[in-house]
């Protein structure tokens, strides 16, 4: 899978001391010579696009001995933020900071894909396993209307968008202290660490809300259309703890940095469970899920992920007027992050209306920023970056807990033990096969490469 991620941000007025160390390492400080007050504030403008192709796997032949994988959907993801950020300088070197931003849109698209040139979907004799779907969520044919489609699994085509945003998003504070300063001693780097907290505070997306509405355009339709944008608050806490250092050598400043990402549940956290006796009467969960998320308690909700990377870069500083406060500099850096394996918010929880078992993946890219600073007091940033992701599953889910594959009954095709069974699990989206099933995902730079695998 190859993704592509691009970011541009550009930040103005900002009120500060002269520029100093890179950009990565930078902190406001406070109580320096002719710097009594260092007080940052910028308005940032973020933009996010994203394309994927998601495969699924079916069995090849009447054997079903083989597995291959079709290509199902395009998705697409677009999202614009204005991000107000202020940074104070408590003490030398010593930074807090805090943003929120405001959330213009934060869109996602999906349509059918194209397999041998010819759409897998929306037409007659359509190849689509989402349109053609003939069995339920515990794995037993379904029944529908004569000359329908057998029950397909979400609404396509032509193409389907919800939208979320018009909101404001999350609030992020934070504390940066620099332990050593090269500006001051030039026989040691300048070495930041940090920490960034984000409070749940943008309102909660619940996935599977109105769903059942009669009212709606397409069966399982999502009620969140363009002229009704819905949230996208995920309800969780983030802690991410961070360390860089960079170092001066002419007019070169290299730099690294690495960080962690924990992430917890809060009170409002969602889970398909919260939805249980809608998602199951729709089709999206077992006939056990209802019982079964009341004795599995925590173990049927959210599992959240844990994400680590490092940063390798360097600024090049063509120009520099320490007296005045200016400086011109190009960054360009290196980045990759792991994110590992969850059961939360991915690319296929707006088509489901649920939260999805998502396996681990490498994100990989690189930066380019350009950085202007006319004085002490006015700086002018843009940055744009491009990056690819990891082939993963999108839809896996064991029937048991925590990854177990209890002995499933010959006749019901369930688990023999209904209470090991997994409330998350549908056999419509995920067949119960271990060790993997479901739908795949690959992520393309281009509009129509050669599609590369991902798991779902």
């Amino acid at each position: 899978m190859r993704r592509l991620q691009g970011a541009l941000t550009a930040f103005a007025i900002a009120f500060s001391g002269p520029a100093a160390a890179a950009e990565i390492t930078r902190v406001a400080s406070s109580g320096d010579p002719g710097n009594p007050l260092d007080l940052d504030l910028s308005v940032g403008w973020q933009r996010f696009q994203e394309r994927a192709t998601i495969t699924r796997e079916t069995a090849a032949g009447t054997g079903g001995g083989a597995v291959v994988e079709h290509e199902e959907l395009r998705f697409g993801r677009s999202r614009n933020a204005v991000v107000p950020r202020v940074a104070i300088g408590l003490w030398k070197d010593l930074e807090l900071h805090a943003q929120m931003p405001y959330v213009l849109n934060d869109d996602n698209t999906w349509r059918f894909g194209v397999l041998y040139d010819k759409p897998t979907g929306g037409i007659p004799g359509s190849t689509s396993s989402i349109e053609n779907n003939s069995i339920d969520a515990d794995g037993r044919p379904c029944t529908a209307p004569p000359g329908a489609p057998p029950c397909p699994l979400f609404a396509v085509a032509p193409d389907t968008t919800v939208y979320h945003g018009g909101r404001v998003g999350d609030l992020e504070v934070g504390l940066a202290w620099g332990i050593f300063n090269d500006r001051k001693d030039d026989t040691k780097p300048f070495w930041v660490v940090g920490m960034d907290i984000t409070f749940p505070t943008a309102k909660a997306y619940d996935p599977a809300a109105h769903r059942d509405d009669p009212t709606l355009a397409a069966p399982w339709h999502s009620p969140y259309l363009e002229a009704n944008p819905g949230p996208f608050g995920e309800k969780i806490w983030k802690w991410d703890l961070y360390t860089a250092l960079s170092r001066r050598v002419g007019p070169i400043e290299p730099y690294v940095k690495a960080h962690g990402t924990a992430m917890f549940k809060s009170s409002a956290t969602y889970s398909n469970c919260d939805n249980a006796e809608r998602l199951q009467a729709l089709g999206q969960m077992n006939s056990l899920a209802v019982q079964n998320c009341a004795s599995w308690g925590d173990d049927a909700g959210a599992k959240l992920p844990w994400v680590a990377g490092l940063t390798l870069g360097t600024e090049i500083v063509p120009y520099e007027d320490v007296a005045e406060g200016q400086r011109v500099s190009l960054d360009v850096r290196l980045f990759g992050d792991y994110t590992s394996s969850h059961r939360f918010f991915n690319e296929l929880t707006d088509a489901t209306g649920k939260i999805l078992q998502t396996e681990g993946y490498l994100t990989m890219g690189g930066l380019v920023g350009l950085y202007l600073h006319a004085s002490s007091y006015v700086s002018l940033q843009a940055t744009a970056s491009l990056a690819t992701r990891t082939s993963h599953y999108l839809t896996g889910e064991s029937l048991g807990r925590n990854g177990s594959w209890p002995a499933l009954d010959p006749v019901t095709g369930l688990t023999a033990d209904a209470a090991a069974m997994n409330p998350n699990t549908a056999a419509s989206i995920t067949v119960p096969d271990p060790p993997r099933t479901g739908m795949t995902r690959a992520s393309a730079a281009q509009p129509a490469p050669a599609p590369t695998r991902s798991a779902a």
